[in-house]
């Protein structure tokens, strides 16, 4: 099996409830724990980014159907690269809800003029390795 990881970021048309978000990662996690893919969805409001792992035809046709969803716009992938093992193989589907995040809202009340900066400050410390993202996952849901 040929794994890649896809990132892509958008733009959210309508900001989504606790509940649709959560409507949301639970119908994606059970899909995408069928097609065996694995990945994160960050979210804030304004924009969606996320990383999806697997097969790469089944990764294209996910960020195909992906590309049509009406609950975003102007969906642009980052990053697409083969890769060896999989970073987020414990997750179906994980999700930040970075507006509930508190070190997310310090980077924005720090810098309101910038609509993006955490999600470049995620993407780049995870390509760095800088911080092991399961971690700060586990940390958002309290385990």
């Amino acid at each position: 099996m040929d794994l890649i990881e896809l990132i892509y970021i958008s733009t959210v048309t309508k900001p989504l409830c606790d509940e649709e978000l959560e409507l949301l990662r639970r119908q994606c996690a059970a899909a995408n724990q069928l097609q065996g893919i694995s990945g994160m969805l960050l979210y804030d409001r304004h924009h969606f980014m996320q990383v999806i792992e697997g097969d790469k035809q089944k990764v294209d046709d996910l960020f195909e159907r992906i590309k049509k969803d009406h609950r975003h716009s102007d969906v642009s992938a980052l990053i697409c690269n083969p890769i060896e093992k999989r970073n987020f193989r414990r997750w179906a589907m994980g999700l930040i809800d970075l507006d509930k995040n508190e070190a997310y809202r310090k980077v924005r009340k720090s810098r309101p003029h910038r609509r993006l900066p955490l999600s470049y400050k995620l993407l780049k410390s995870f390509r760095n390795h800088e911080f092991e993202i399961e971690d700060h996952i586990d940390k958002s849901f309290g385990n």
